[in-house]
């Protein structure tokens, strides 16, 4: 058989969506495994080198301009966020959520525009998002100072990832909605009173937890960050953080462990994925999706180092 470039991870994924189905190894040239290493995480995907046949081209073409491109981006984003903060941000970091001071929303809603645009400046209260990005910006910004005045490098020890989010309730016409800030950072000098004070001067209340990595620390904190599907991206990070970027190896697993992992996962998978990367342990079952397109199976893992 004529061996073909293979397919992308993200090619891959869009085509192997059935979570039930029966192994065809037949026709397969190989398989490609995809690792991406984050701090004590590792994530990996293997699927077949091969080749698309007609009607599996149509139908990758088809789904590329659907839904479910949609909701695999959603789960790009959540994996990148994780990994991002496997990556640059240590057990123990802050983890800070920014508030507003509010008043009930009673108060205005007897107001007109100009009015009630005047009370909101008056108590120095975002009218929109933009508003929001201005004051986040001057947050870090203090930050930035606070890790130079004690001696730190901000450009490579101050790092910070924040996302904004629009309150759960909908406005009521004519009030604009009610927004808050998550945030984990990290630098020198940022105790808890200083990133507390910093923000509660001006603003509202600023709440402030250690993060934890065990227990699917940075998982459930990345689905969170990337929840709320708005027009524009509400989440940013500093320039400082690393990117983890995958690694394609074509030979790390043979198509009889790719068969093996596929037909009994529950029962074995654990043991060859442990075997294969020595030093880790699942974070979570293997998950393994097949397709009606193409042949074999797509499987991914996620796994962490052992203490």
């Amino acid at each position: 058989m004529k061996r073909e470039t293979a397919m992308n991870y993200q090619d891959a994924e869009l085509l192997y969506d059935l979570p039930d189905g029966e192994y065809d190894g037949r026709c397969l040239g190989g398989v490609r495994t995809v690792t991406w290493r984050a701090g004590r995480q590792l994530e990996i995907a293997c699927f077949p080198i091969t080749s698309l046949n007609r009607e599996a081209r149509r139908e990758l073409k088809h789904r590329k301009t659907c839904k479910a491109v949609d909701r695999k981006n959603q789960e790009y984003s959540n994996r990148h966020i994780m990994r991002l903060i496997e990556a640059n941000f240590p057990e123990g970091a802050a983890v800070v959520t920014l508030t507003y001071a509010y008043p009930p929303t009673d108060d205005y809603a007897m107001m007109d525009t100009a009015a009630m645009s005047g009370a909101y400046h008056a108590r120095q209260l975002p009218w929109d998002v933009e508003r929001v990005r201005m004051d986040l910006r001057n947050w870090l910004a203090r930050l930035r100072r606070r890790v130079k005045k004690v001696g730190g490098d901000p450009a490579r020890q101050f790092k910070w990832l924040c996302r904004i989010e629009e309150g759960k309730e909908p406005p009521i016409p004519g009030i604009p909605a009610k927004y808050h800030v998550h945030a984990i950072i990290e630098g020198p000098g940022l105790d808890c009173q200083t990133v507390k004070a910093f923000w509660e001067e001006k603003h509202g209340t600023c709440h402030v937890d250690p993060l934890g990595l065990k227990d699917d620390g940075s998982k459930r904190l990345a689905n969170y960050f990337t929840k709320q599907k708005t027009g524009g991206r509400w989440w940013s990070h500093s320039r400082n953080l690393k990117i983890v970027r995958p690694r394609i190896s074509d030979r790390r697993v043979s198509r009889r462990r790719l068969s093996h992992l596929a037909c009994g996962v529950l029962a074995d998978g654990k043991e060859i994925l442990e075997k294969l990367y020595p030093g880790y342990q699942l974070a979570e079952p293997p998950r393994v999706t097949f397709s009606d397109y193409v042949a074999g199976a797509y499987i991914y893992a996620r796994m962490r180092r052992r203490d």
